[in-house]
């Protein structure tokens, strides 16, 4: 009896090492925004990602957006988030603004297949009075 608890105990323990975070994760630390999740999701399927501002700018967003195949991150950085979105080569999704060290949800109907990301950016304006991009990461929904 007692080697068969021994052996339960080092599964259970085993399994919870391996074990992952069902919820995908954006942290923004103001040189980078991790994200920790998958690279592939379900058409059809809603996720919730948890997004967390551990920078010390004030203003920091998140959004997810589906983007044309293809499409890098290098090439939207290039040409800025917001003018390649309003030129049309994204779908909206759901954004988010955040407040310092408090993690926020975002909540999303992966209704349509293909390339989709998460973008973190800094939602203070600046000397330019328009937001910047400092992040996409690009994942895919498969379909």
């Amino acid at each position: 009896m007692r080697r068969f608890t021994a052996i339960v105990g080092l599964l259970v323990l085993i399994l919870a090492s391996c074990s992952t975070s069902s919820d995908p994760t954006a942290t923004y630390t103001g040189g980078a925004c991790d994200y920790d999740g998958p690279s592939e999701f379900d058409l059809n399927s809603t996720v919730t990602f948890t997004v967390t501002n551990e920078s010390e700018t004030t203003e920091v967003g998140f959004a997810l957006w589906k983007f044309p195949e293809g499409v890098t991150p290098e090439e939207i950085l290039a040409q800025g988030i917001f003018e390649f979105v309003t030129s049309g080569n994204a779908e909206a999704g759901v954004s988010h603004p955040t407040v310092i060290g408090e993690p926020e949800t975002l909540r999303v109907f992966f209704d349509s297949p293909g390339q989709w990301g998460i973008v973190c950016f800094d939602a203070s304006g600046g000397e330019s009075d328009v937001a910047g991009i400092d992040y996409v990461t690009m994942f895919t929904v498969k379909g």
